[in-house]
This record gives C-alpha cells, structure tokens and sequence, in this order.
C-alpha cells in the first residue's frame, strides 16, 4: 500500500476505537502517534533494504509480526504506566494496521503477501524496479499519487483516493483533531530558538 493509505486505514480504526472505548472523538496527540506509526514500518525497511542493504527487502524487519506486536505491546504498556493509554493503543493501532494491509490485498494487484509479515519465516519478494533507492522510490510514489488526478487513475488509485476521502470526512466529523498539536510540534523549535537565544 502507499503511504497515504495506510494512514488513512490507521486513521479510520483509530477514530471507531476512540469512538468505543472512550465515546468521544479521537485525541489530537494520539493521531499524530497513529500516523507516524502508520508509517514507520516502511521508514524503518525500505532505507535500510533500498539504501544500505542491512536487511533482505523493503518488508522484513520492521514488517514481521514477530517484531510489531511485541513493539506494540511494550509501547502499550509503556504509555499506560504513564498515564497515556490512547498515545499506546494508537501506536498499536497504526503499526499493526500498517503490518496486515501489507499482508492481506484491499484491491487487485496489490502487492501485498504474508511473507511481508512473518520475517525470518519467510521472506517477502521485493516486485521488480521496487529496489532502485529509497529517494527515487519514494519520489515514483508520490507521482502516483498525482496520478489519481489525470484521465485514468486505475483502479488501485480510485480505491486510495476512496480511502483517503473517507479518512478526510471522518477527521473533519471529528473535529481535526491533531492539527493544532501538529503545529505545537513545528513551532516548538522555532520558539525555543526564539527564547534562548534571540530574545536574550
């Protein structure tokens, strides 16, 4: 799956968990924790697969099971202990989301497989021209993204861009959460530059 995908699967979960365990809309740090750790599988992989080499393909490491679910029961259990049990189960919820689209196919031609998920069971086949660097692979991706704007998007576009409408409409229902903490995050630096050492 692309990246905007999966984020819009993590986003979609976590906003019916939010909904049921809590009855309120989701809040706006755990978001932010959901849609990183959307994507941190493939953050993790693919510059270490495409760039470095370190491990066999794009899905290994950071794709098994056998790494995400300990993962996220450690950062669960970790959060609650500090009183943060959303900030856990979004990490849960956006890491293991990521891990089975990757294994079970949303559209046709999808290139998803159970060996993304059971490393060093199994090992995933990398699709060819999928392994030319981390940059460039990155940079054809957003491409396609693009091409869901032209004449034919394709099938496999029509679908992400259902996703992605679906995840925009919720988080507008819910009330953008995570946006105002998103700018906390950027302007954090700009501030602590501010008062340490202009403002002196």
């Amino acid at each position: 799956m692309l990246p905007w995908e999966h984020a819009a699967v993590a986003y979609v979960l976590y906003s019916g968990y939010s909904r049921l365990r809590y009855g309120t809309s989701p809040n706006g740090w755990a978001v932010l924790v959901v849609l990183f750790a959307s994507q941190l599988p493939d953050l993790i992989d693919k510059p270490l697969a495409w760039e470095f080499g370190l491990v066999p393909s794009g899905r290994s490491v950071a794709h098994s099971i056998f790494v995400g679910v300990p993962l996220s029961a450690v950062v669960f259990m970790v959060a609650r202990q500090y009183g943060r049990p959303q900030l856990g189960a979004g990490f849960g919820i956006g890491y293991l989301s990521h891990l089975a689209t990757d294994a079970v196919p949303l559209y046709p031609g999808s290139s998803t497989s159970f060996g993304s998920i059971l490393w060093p069971v199994r090992t995933y086949e990398e699709p060819s021209g999928s392994t030319d660097g981390f940059v460039e692979t990155t940079i054809e991706l957003l491409a396609q993204g693009l091409s869901l704007f032209t004449a034919d998007p394709g099938t496999n576009m029509l679908v992400g861009g259902v996703l992605v409408g679906l995840m925009v409409l919720l988080w507008l229902i819910d009330g953008v959460p995570g946006l105002r903490e998103l700018a906390i995050l950027i302007s954090w630096p700009v501030t602590k530059l501010w008062t340490t050492v202009v403002a002196k």
